[in-house]
Formats: C-alpha cells, structure tokens, sequence
C-alpha cells in the first residue's frame, strides 16, 4: 500500500512500511539565496560594528533568516511518473514537477499575483483552483499543451476541484460565497489568501463573513454548473468521485463568523490596554527566552493555540476533542470532531455515514479500503467496517 499524504503542511510518502519526507528543491533553492543575501548583509546588522554605530539588529544571522523562511505543501497528484506538487513559500506559491528519478523540478504554473492550490489530474488535463483579487476560480490546464482555461468566476471561493470518475466533462468542487464587497472598505485584493481561506471556503447571511459551503458540479463540455450538495446548517467540502457514481463528501455543522455588535466593540474599546500589555508583555518574554534562555514568567506559560488548532478553516480544541473520542472507547483516537462526517451518496440517491470524525480520506476503487485521518492518525477502513492504524501523522490534511 503505497500513498503520499500532507501533515503539518510537509509532503510524505508511505511504502506500507515506512515513510519518508519528499523535499521540495524549490524551497531549498529559495533558503539557498535567502541565506546567501543574508552572509552578504550580515556584517551591517551584526558585531561590534554594528553595535558600536546603533545598526545592530538581533536575528538577523544568516540562520535566523532561513530559519523565519514560511512553507507548506497543499496538494499532491502525479502525472506521467512525476510527482505534482503545490507549496506555498513565504509570499509565493506554485505549482511543480518533480522527477522520481533524477529528483529534478520543474514550474508547472507559478504566478506573480496569482495562487495555484487544490488540483487533480486525470490523464493529461489538470483541474486547478487559482486565486486571484479576492476571488479563487476553477480552471483546466492542459499539462502538454500549456492551455488554461479559467471556467468560474464571481464573489465566491472555488476550491477543492476533483474529476468526475463517471464523465470526463465533468468537474466536482466546492463552492464559499462572499459577503459583498464595500467599495468604502479595504480592498479585496489586499487581504492575504490564506485570511480569506481561513474563514472558509461560500453567499453570506446575517453579516457573516462566509456563507455555507456546497458541493456543486461543472460541465465543461455544456458550459453548465449545478448545485449537488447544499443546506444552510452545514458546509459540505472535499468531495470524491467513483467509478460506480458515489460522490464521497465531508459534512460538518456551519460555524460563520458573525459580525461585531455595538456591546462587543465598547468591550473591546475597554480592553485595549490590557491587550497591549499582554503584547508587549508576549514579545519581551519571548525575547527574554530567545537570549538569556530565560523567561520573565515563573510558570511555563503556553499559548492557547496548543489545545486550539485551526484546521482547514475551523478553530477546534483539540484536546477536549481528544478526551471526548477517546472517551467514546474509540481505539485510536484522534482531535477531530465526530460532527465531521466523511459521507457517500449512493448512485440511486442513498446517503449514508461512512465514518465520523474525518478530516482527510482516499478512497482505493481497487480494493474498496478507505483511507481517512482523523487528526492524529492515518487509518485504513475496509469494506467490511474494520479499522487498521498504519502511521501516526497530525493534521493530515490532504491523502493521494
């Protein structure tokens, strides 16, 4: 059982036995001339020089600079042989090929001004979401001729693309809709994607920043696109299509975030200095930590975001999360909520629960195993119900 998946936004590869980090030698090429900038400045930032002409600045070394160098995996596929891979690097993102035998990398698509995330290829054609002035797009690159065509459009987030297995027109997606855009207001396209992402994925109601997301379907061949999943209480996400004509989706309750009301802007008003000092107070003690080694704090405080994740558009408490799973008797449990249900629509319109408590799966047509995380490790379902723990991986995001 061979598979690729995504955990902690770094690229793994399971052979049934073993796994092993797939590096990227577009982030090392990219550390490689961040570090070689920095060993050219350093003597301005840095000594007794520096310190004597009040130039000085601490964590600027050429290993602080690659060490504050940002990436992560989103998305994996591959195409005759190579393995197709999209990162994110800081500021920029792009999409790439990377030879198994030669180990050398390729652009696939890499923009300026525009993110490349979720793909599935099918052949030689690849469906791609791409983001661009606040918007994000479904579109169909042609991996030999270099043709992209982009087929949606509009105020909403398009994410998530996969291939129909049963028509080879036809696209699956989901689709976040936007709150309108005050022309008063900053503008869209100066909001960073991954703020946007991070709200989730589609109209909104009620002064929520995102409205539900759906599952809809795009003909590409008819220029026709329908809604196939939707309901105002859930937001339905990642779904999958087989060759027997399920469609393979995660349902989980709709969590919006909800517009400030006049009583939440006073309390605010009311806090602001206590959350400056709680900041200034933050930076010093993690300054202090940094070079004396010490902390200006008696007690080994940790921040919230150890039991709090934000996975996939959603901040969920990890830890209570955990408790709850494991208290269910659950043999392996993990940090997701059992309210995020891996589900499958029958051809003949039947829907049932295949399994709670899913953040990422695959499905193996071949054998009809199912293989799911549920946020702390990788499982392997069979078609008889019975479960199997192969690897411990957290936040797994993305399985192939």
């Amino acid at each position: 059982m061979n598979f690729r998946y995504i955990s902690n936004g770094r690229l793994y590869e399971y052979d049934g036995a073993a796994t092993r980090e797939i590096s990227s030698a577009i982030l090392e090429s990219y550390k490689r001339k961040i570090k070689d900038s920095s060993e050219r400045n350093e003597w301005k930032y840095t000594g007794s020089g520096a310190a004597f002409t009040g130039s000085f600045r601490p964590g600027t070394s050429p290993d602080d600079a690659v060490s504050a160098v940002t990436s992560s995996v989103s998305c994996v596929g591959e195409h005759r042989g190579e393995v197709i891979y999209a990162i994110d690097i800081d500021t920029t993102n792009g999409i790439y090929r990377k030879s198994g035998d030669s180990g050398e990398e390729g652009i696939v698509l890499c923009s300026s001004n525009t993110r490349y995330m979720d793909f599935d290829i099918r052949g030689d054609m690849m469906t791609v979401s791409s983001a661009f002035g606040g918007e994000c797009n479904i579109g169909v690159l042609d991996l030999v001729n270099k043709k992209f065509v982009t087929y949606t459009e509009g105020n909403t987030l398009d994410v998530t693309p996969v291939w129909s297995r049963v028509s080879t027109d036809k696209i699956y997606f989901t689709s976040i809709g936007l709150p309108e855009i005050n022309p008063f207001s900053k503008p869209v396209a100066e909001e960073s994607y991954g703020q946007m992402l991070g709200h989730m994925y589609a109209p909104a109601r009620g002064g929520a920043e995102r409205a539900p997301a759906t599952v809809c379907v795009l003909d590409i061949s008819r220029g026709t696109l329908d809604e196939v999943l939707a309901d105002d209480r859930y937001d339905f996400t990642h779904p999958m299509s087989t060759r027997d004509g399920s469609l393979y989706y995660i349902k989980r309750p709709y969590r919006p975030t909800e517009g400030r009301d006049s009583l939440g802007c006073l309390v605010d008003i009311f806090m602001l200095p206590v959350r400056l000092f709680e900041a200034l107070f933050g930076f010093l003690n993690v300054f202090s930590a940094k070079y004396s080694g010490k902390t200006l704090s008696r007690s080994d405080v940790r921040h919230r975001d150890e039991k709090q994740l934000f996975i996939d558009g959603n901040l969920i408490n990890a830890e209570r999360e955990l408790k709850a799973n494991a208290k269910r008797g659950e043999k392996h449990p993990g940090i997701i909520p059992r309210s995020w249900e891996l589900r499958r629509r029958m051809p003949n319109g039947e829907d049932v629960l295949v399994r709670a408590g899913v953040l990422a799966y695959k499905v193996d047509e071949e054998s009809g195993d199912i293989l799911f995380s549920n946020g702390s490790f990788i499982i392997k379902l069979d078609k008889d119900g019975k479960e199997e723990k192969l690897l411990s991986a957290e936040k797994v995001t993305f399985i192939k």
